[in-house]
């Protein structure tokens, strides 16, 4: 059920009614009536609700329970595979190389 879906999301968050109302500019009397059922959900809320919490519009609406959509999984297998190459090319290094590597990501990925 959809409002199960929303407490579900805010709980995992651990952010009260009010903090959520807060961040979606909604009253927490509103957030309250929709995790309640009491009150059907608004499309504009809904859509704020799905880019607040980084899951798919289907999701929240319990048409799926893949939390994304098909464009961040789609681009996660792309990073995904793109770190499991340059690991793989990694492996492929003598000691001395695998050193070197590491210690220029150390360098390059230091705050300035």
């Amino acid at each position: 059920m959809v409002q199960n879906r929303v407490k579900e999301l805010r709980k995992e968050r651990n952010i009260l009614q009010e903090e959520l109302a807060a961040k979606l500019n909604v009253s927490q009397q509103t957030i309250s009536r929709i995790e309640n059922g009491t009150s059907s959900l608004p499309a504009d809320i809904l859509i704020d609700l799905s880019k607040f919490f980084d899951v798919s519009i289907d999701y929240i609406l319990c048409y799926s329970d893949a939390r994304h959509t098909l464009e961040y999984q789609l681009e996660y297998k792309q990073v995904s595979e793109r770190n499991y190459q340059l690991c793989r090319a990694y492996e492929r290094l003598d000691k001395s190389n695998q050193t070197l590597i590491f210690q220029l990501v150390e360098q390059l990925s230091k705050p300035e």
